[in-house]
Formats: C-alpha cells, sequence, structure tokens
C-alpha cells in the first residue's frame, strides 16, 4: 500500500505535467466564452486523481468481510402478525449471513497474522544481517 504522502507527490506531480501539456482542439464555448482548455485541464486532473488513487482504491482486501443486517421488527404489531413468516425467513437468513461473517473474520485474523509472522521473520533476518552502527532505540 501506497504511504498517503507518496500518493500526494505523485498526484501534484500529475497535476503539474498535466497543466503543462498543449491540448490540440482547444475552442471557446459560444455562451460565455471561457475557454475549454480549462475544462479539459479538470478533467484531465480529475483522471490522473481516480489513477493516482486506483490502488488504494482496489485493494483486495480493504472490506472482506460485510456484516449482515439484522431484520426490523420495530413494526406496528398487525405487520408483525401478518408478515410472520417472511420475517422468520429473514431471521434464519441472517444468522446463516452472521456464521459466515464470523468465518470470514476468522479467515481475516488468519491472514493477518500470517502476514505479521512474516513481517517479523523479515525484521528479524533484516536486525541479524546487517552489523548495527548504533544502538536501535
Amino acid at each position: 500500500m501506497m504511504e498517503p504522502q507518496c500518493e500526494s507527490a505523485k498526484l501534484r506531480k500529475t497535476q503539474e505535467t498535466l497543466s503543462t501539456l498543449p491540448l490540440s482542439g482547444v475552442v471557446l464555448r459560444p455562451r460565455d466564452g471561457r475557454p475549454m482548455q480549462r475544462r479539459a485541464q479538470l478533467l484531465a486532473a480529475i483522471f490522473a486523481a481516480i489513477s493516482a488513487n486506483s490502488a488504494v482504491i482496489a485493494q483486495p482486501g480493504a472490506i472482506l468481510c460485510v456484516p449482515p443486517e439484522v431484520p426490523a421488527i420495530d413494526l406496528p404489531r398487525t405487520v408483525l402478525v401478518e408478515y410472520r413468516t417472511e420475517i422468520t425467513v429473514e431471521f434464519e437468513t441472517y444468522f446463516t449471513n452472521f456464521s459466515d461473517y464470523i468465518l470470514c473474520l476468522d479467515d481475516e485474523r488468519t491472514r493477518a497474522l500470517v502476514e505479521a509472522r512474516v513481517a517479523t521473520d523479515a525484521y528479524s533476518t533484516f536486525l541479524n544481517t546487517l552489523p548495527a552502527s548504533k544502538d536501535l532505540p
């Protein structure tokens, strides 16, 4: 994952590059006289921002485990009586989905622990292979 400062710097550089590019076929809008070049630059900047941040947006596993929504029962008694079967099915579905949600959380926990273990091993290797020139904090 990219650091926010790195992303901001990359976005600024992309915007600066785009603002200096010549745009061919730029014409004036007849109704208000503003150049279309500004609009084209804004669209290019928006596209660059979306592209620069797509790594963060498209990260797999950002939101893997979504909890199911609890069925509502804060309804009038007549509605609860009339739709009892449907509400029962909604709750059964909720409990099934909740079990899947718990399994997902367990899988995510396991993945995070493996990731932390790999990072710990890498850090240990780093500390043991490079001589320290001074004491670490």
